[in-house]
């Protein structure tokens, strides 16, 4: 865990970007439009059968704060522990943006008020949510105040569910998960199948401003061309991805 400097009073939130660079570059247009200077990256930033390489370059030239999320860990495995979008991504990469991807830290700390994270990192599988028989589920109050109870910091940026998502504890500890900038749904089959969905095909980051002792968030949601997107997955033989790239569903 590592100190960065004071964070001037707004700055923007991204997550789970996976390699959609166009999806990127709409939301790093939006925050330069709105004249934000900071931004702060929550992992899981390639891993995908768009433009790992592309998406990569972006982020190393606009150097920024980012934190490892695990599909930027995974791409370290053996190659036969990789599935074929996983290899895809791999085979796309430079010497030089793996090099950038192993050098990210798994949390950040900034300035004693901000607790980065990925947040694939606690004692569930995600930090707001649970999975159920019957779908996904804002996890209890109680849940969250214990899995966050080591935190100091009074406010937790996390991704990793892509689902946006501002959470108040009782304690005073904010949660904020900006969504996804590039994949808004997607399956997964355990412990049972279920499916994460944000509802539309925009691309998401969240824009936090500190109003004297109280952050106020805000959840942003920006077009892009998100057919173009889903017609390059299509041609990496990943219709399912298509198909969450121009709805925001995976049902």
């Amino acid at each position: 865990m590592c100190e960065k400097q004071v964070f001037q009073i707004s700055l923007a939130v991204i997550a789970d970007i996976h390699g959609n660079r166009w999806a990127l570059e709409a939301a790093l247009q939006d925050i330069d439009r709105r004249g934000i200077p900071q931004i702060v990256n929550l992992g899981d930033h390639l891993t995908g059968p768009l433009d790992p390489a592309g998406t990569a370059d972006l982020l190393i030239e606009r150097n920024m704060l980012s934190v490892c999320g695990n599909d930027d860990r995974v791409l370290f495995s053996a190659v036969e522990e990789l599935s074929s979008s996983q290899r895809y991504t791999r085979d796309q990469l430079t010497p030089a943006h793996l090099n950038w991807l192993r050098a990210l830290p798994a949390t950040v700390v900034v300035a004693n008020d901000l607790f980065v994270c990925h947040g694939d990192l606690f004692d569930s599988p995600y930090l707001l949510e649970q999975v159920e028989a019957c779908g996904v589920l804002l996890r209890s109050t109680r849940a969250i105040e214990a899995s966050v109870a080591s935190i100091a910091q009074p406010v937790i940026l996390c991704g990793h569910s892509h689902v946006p998502r501002t959470i108040s504890l009782p304690q005073g500890k904010l949660i904020v998960n900006p969504g996804s900038v590039g994949l808004p749904a997607y399956t997964m089959q355990t412990p049972v199948p279920y499916a994460m969905e944000s509802g539309s095909p925009h691309a998401r980051y969240a824009l936090l401003h500190r109003m004297q002792n109280a952050w106020q968030v805000e959840h942003v949601q920006v077009p892009y061309s998100s057919e173009h997107a889903a017609t390059v997955a299509r041609g990496n033989q990943r219709s399912d991805w298509a198909e969450w790239l121009i709805t925001g569903r995976a049902r």
